[in-house]
């Protein structure tokens, strides 16, 4: 039997929540995106999602951990049980702002592949 297997098809940067009078007088640079450095596949997936794109929201820390991972748009309690198992062991270099690491929300498109077509 041939297992799917997730492809990381792009990492989106989410706002940072931070309001206006915390933001300091200088100039603010771009929010570097966070990128995984490390992916764990699922196992168990439905057969039924091999080839779609599904995204997760997650808020990943400025140590790169990723935390309130949620399977968007999809109701399939074992699609999202193996998402979030797998992608709680991902980690990630951080978002950076101004070179200091930051927490950042992200939406992360994942392409749902079969193995060894």
């Amino acid at each position: 039997m041939k297992t799917p297997s997730l492809v990381l098809a792009a990492l989106l940067a989410g706002g940072l929540a931070v309001s206006a009078s915390a933001l300091p007088l200088t100039a603010v640079a771009p929010l570097q995106a966070p990128a995984p450095v490390k992916v764990v596949s699922p196992t168990d997936l439905p057969r039924s999602f091999a080839g779609k794109t599904v995204k997760l929201s997650m808020i990943i820390d400025a140590d790169g951990r990723p935390h309130d991972i949620k399977v968007v748009a999809v109701s399939d309690r074992n699609l999202t049980r193996s998402l979030v198992a797998a992608v709680s062991q991902w980690r990630f270099s951080p978002a950076r702002q101004n070179g200091v690491a930051v927490s950042t929300a992200v939406v992360l498109p994942v392409e749902l592949e079969e193995e060894h077509l």
